[in-house]
């Protein structure tokens, strides 16, 4: 008996050996992308479908042949585990601004213990529209590259991904609906500005694109398709929900229905989704999104989207309707539609209704301000994190509010399935995200101080009490919004000059919620750790740079005091102050190319090197029409002015501050405090369309003297810190 029982598990052994993947390609080439030749060699991984319970995720890190072994119940699983091992045992941290690290040659401890981890949401969602203009409308194919390994190391399982949506309409326009392409091509909108064109708020803008542009686009898409797909995500495809252009029933004869402005655009128009045009062309374009980009589980739509005009459509019809055309696009596909919670209106809660459960996930947007899990009737939801708007340059966080939130709000509503970043932007205070995608991999709340303390030590790959303290002032202080604000509090010096700047952005404010001697602290402490590094010299910026941008905020106010009290002396010290920080931030932003205008624009001009045959003109419109435009005026002058959009996508960033930011203010000091007779659009907009201007991509200067020279310039001798 038990000679046959020992053969019996023999057997089973076999068969569970033989059913894991030791080494799996797709987590080696990420090894050698993420970590030099012979990064793969350093550790064994394998993917193993059995340690899943539950079907839950799960990773497990221990030790095998002298290496350390990540095991996991998928590739996106075993990359979970690499991210942690790497933070918590061998303490790197990658991140946007450290995306490799030589593990060829890195110290890589031994686990003694086996560590096992599995996630408690199932989904784990990425991105939003906006992040595709703001942040990544410049991005060549190796950029893109290290965003998907940063999505694998996080466990990301949901991306959105709206690259390609272009190539789908102009397919789509000109084979079904008699569309040219140059017809086609006014209503796509330019790189800079798809997001909005995929909300239905706009078309056209940043265009015309250039026949190569489409012909690059399909081709990004597919690999960028291809690349989530082998990692182990399902990316979030853009789904149908009725937009069409403004003149589709002038050429068509189909009705639609008109959307009027936003921000003084004109919107796209929207088809009733109760008519058989919609039925029809849905089916369409779900066949060339198949084409372009693949099939998903999961399709992203939002429909009346920042008020719509639904005159004359059933709208508790529509959200079905628009629920059965996803649902008729792939026979063999369970799909789910993706919707966002974004100031919805009342007739926008009528989609609860009409989707079955299980079908929809609601992305509840801004959970680490303000939650709507409660409004949702039982519906899968997303607690979600959006710490950025507009790619606005600012150090601030909800750092424990998203620890307590999270876990607190997972315990009252058992509908909440997963956990998400939604920014407008991204590439900035990578610890908020660090922290975020690590939450569902604990069991219990864990403390925010001790998770900080430990973090610290990843960021540097040391233990430094120095840093420890710097960040743990951060925590409570830029770190530790409690409020509603939308982004950080913005930096007077980007405003359009005024006296009494109380916001650089029309839906922003200059408030600082905390108590800037901590930043200022934080700054000296850092200064003093005397690490090495990209993290740390990407941080020394950081926190340099957000301690003299709140002085500055102080030095505006004491100017205008000066100013109303007559005193004439103080106010010329004052303002001659404040123009010199402007220029010194420019040079202390210089040494670090995150922060440096020259590399969003070289950026955008090497998407024309990608292809061949493009000219000098084709990188001047990526630069200067989308790239240049997008953080400036935004729009033309009516957008920019009565529309409310210029600045609305502002950045703190050598160039910008001393070529852009710098002569608006001297003029208006040079000006008896007056804007030029014809208002500030047309120096914003000679700036963006400039091609004289040409800013580079390498930095200069040393980040530590620089930070060390400023911070004695303006403020206290760092041995008065009380610690």
């Amino acid at each position: 008996m038990k000679k046959h029982l020992l053969t019996l598990l023999s057997i089973i052994s076999c068969i569970s050996i033989s059913a894991a993947e030791i080494n799996p390609q797709a987590v080696t080439e990420l090894l050698h992308r993420i970590g030099g030749a012979g990064a793969a060699d350093r550790f064994v991984t394998i993917v193993d479908e059995s340690l899943s319970k539950d079907g839950k995720d799960i990773f497990i890190i221990t030790a095998q042949g002298h290496r350390p072994c990540i095991k996991g119940n998928s590739v996106l699983a075993v990359t979970t585990g690499l991210n942690w091992y790497l933070n918590h045992y061998a303490h790197i941290n990658l991140a946007w601004n450290r995306p490799k690290a030589e593990l060829g040659s890195a110290k890589l401890p031994l686990p003694t213990t086996e560590e096992t981890r599995t996630c408690t949401a199932d989904y784990r969602y990425y991105l939003n529209y906006c992040t595709f203009s703001y942040s990544m409308s410049v991005w060549t194919w190796e950029r893109w590259q290290q965003e998907i390994d940063w999505m694998a190391l996080h466990g990301i399982n949901m991306p959105l991904q709206i690259v390609g949506l272009d190539v789908v309409w102009m397919k789509l326009l000109t084979q079904y609906y008699g569309y040219s392409p140059d017809e086609a091509n006014k209503f796509i909108a330019g790189p800079c500005f798809q997001a909005w064109w995929g909300m239905n708020n706009l078309e056209g803008w940043g265009g015309p694109n250039p026949t190569w542009w489409y012909t690059r686009q399909e081709m990004l898409a597919k690999r960028i398709g291809n690349r989530m797909r082998e990692l182990g995500m399902q990316p979030v495809l853009p789904g149908f929900s009725g937009m069409v252009p403004s003149d589709f029933t002038a050429k068509t004869g189909h009705a639609a229905n008109g959307q009027g402005l936003w921000c003084h655009f004109m919107r796209p128009y929207i088809l009733d989704p109760n008519s058989e045009t919609f039925t029809t062309m849905a089916a369409n374009y779900y066949k060339v999104l198949k084409q372009v980009m693949g099939t998903s589980e999961y399709y992203s739509m939002d429909p009346f989207h920042e008020g719509a005009n639904t005159n004359g459509i059933d709208v508790p019809a529509a959200y079905a309707a628009i629920a059965n055309a996803m649902y008729a696009a792939n026979d063999d596909i369970d799909e789910k539609w993706v919707i966002q919670f974004w100031q919805w209106t009342a007739p926008q809660y009528h989609v609860l209704d009409q989707v079955a459960h299980g079908k929809l996930i609601i992305l509840d947007l801004f959970s680490d301000a303000y939650t709507h899990f409660h409004s949702y009737k039982g519906h899968d939801a997303v607690y979600c994190t959006l710490p950025n708007f507009g790619g606005r340059t600012g150090f601030m966080g909800r750092f424990d509010k998203n620890i307590e939130g999270y876990f607190a709000n997972k315990a009252a509503y058992p509908n909440i399935k997963g956990i998400g970043a939604t920014p407008e932007a991204i590439e900035s205070v990578p610890v908020v995200y660090d922290l975020l995608f690590e939450l569902p991999w604990h069991t219990t709340q864990p403390d925010g101080k001790a998770w900080m303390k430990a973090y610290t030590t990843s960021r540097y790959g040391k233990e430094s009490r120095l840093a420890q303290e710097a960040w743990d002032k951060l925590r409570r202080s830029a770190l530790n919004c409690s409020s509603t604000l939308q982004g950080p509090h913005e930096a007077v010096v980007c405003a359009r000059p005024s006296l009494s700047v109380d916001r650089v952005s029309s839906w922003g404010g200059t408030q600082i919620f905390y108590d800037t001697q901590e930043v200022v602290d934080a700054a000296h402490l850092l200064l003093q750790a005397n690490l090495r590094g990209d993290n740390y010299s990407y941080d020394l910026t950081d926190i340099t740079r957000q301690a003299l941008t709140d002085y500055a905020a102080q030095l505006l106010q004491e100017i205008k005091k000066a100013h109303e009290a007559g005193d004439s002396e103080s106010f010329a010290q004052r303002r001659d102050k404040f123009l010199e920080l402007i220029l010194d931030l420019d040079r202390l932003l210089s040494t670090n190319s995150n922060f440096m205008v020259g590399t969003w624009t070289q950026l955008a001009r090497g998407i024309a090197d990608e292809v061949k045959g493009t000219s000098e003109q084709d990188k001047e419109w990526l630069e200067l029409n989308n790239a240049r435009t997008l953080i400036t005026t935004w729009g033309a002058e009516q957008q920019a002015n009565n529309g409310g959009l210029r600045d609305y996508s502002y950045r703190q960033w050598a160039g910008m501050l001393k070529d852009y930011y710098y002569p608006r203010w001297k003029y208006f000091f040079d000006n008896n405090l007056t804007a030029p007779p014809t208002g500030w659009y047309p120096m914003e907009h000679d700036w963006a369309t400039n091609a004289a201007l040409s800013y580079p991509n390498t930095p200069t200067g040393d980040t530590r003297t620089i930070a060390a020279e400023l911070l004695k310039k303006y403020f206290t001798s760092p041995d008065t810190i009380d610690r």
